[in-house]
């Protein structure tokens, strides 16, 4: 057995645009771990690479790629808020493909994401995550986010009521 590729993480450019949709695509196809269900994505290219240039023009704002072999394998957004009330805070998306989990690829992203967050003025980090995605809810804590509460029937999955737990991480500015 080959030792896993490394994983290698910058920040999306348009270009990615492409790449990106379909990465989401199959994401949300894969796991209904996420927000969104897969009939509901139906931004193409050209969307997504709007969306790029916004997140690149907002200096509260993420958009992150992790790649293993040079091919997209996971995503995280950092999305700062838009009043001045809320320009410190951002929440994060984030998502990588069934066969790159616990291969490094999220602990890649939230490592960035943490380290960027400081000099763009993030004070706060934030996300919400399913209560029984142990997986993730580990990563998170090893990442330093903390569990703030429960959003108790947030989320409506397959016909089912999931709670979700809502994090935060409150960064060194």
């Amino acid at each position: 057995m080959s030792p896993a590729s490394p994983i290698a993480v910058r920040r999306a450019v348009p270009e990615d645009a492409a790449s990106l949709v379909a990465l989401r695509r199959t994401l949300f196809a894969e796991t209904s771990l996420l927000l969104w269900e897969p009939a509901e994505f139906t931004s193409g290219a050209e969307d997504e690479a709007r969306l790029i240039e916004r997140f690149s023009e907002r200096t509260n704002s993420l958009l992150l790629v992790a790649l293993a072999d040079q091919h997209m394998v996971g995503f995280l957004a950092a999305m700062g808020g838009e009043r001045n009330r809320l320009r410190h805070s951002a929440l994060i998306a984030l998502g990588v493909l069934r066969a790159h989990w616990s291969k490094g690829a999220g602990s890649a992203l939230l490592s960035e994401v943490v380290t960027w967050a400081p000099g763009a003025g993030i004070k706060r980090l934030e996300l919400t995550v399913h209560t029984s995605n142990e997986r993730a809810l580990r990563l998170y804590r090893r990442h330093g986010f903390e569990v703030e509460g429960t959003r108790r029937c947030s989320l409506r999955v397959d016909g089912t009521y999931v709670d979700e737990y809502l994090m935060s991480l409150i960064t060194g500015i």
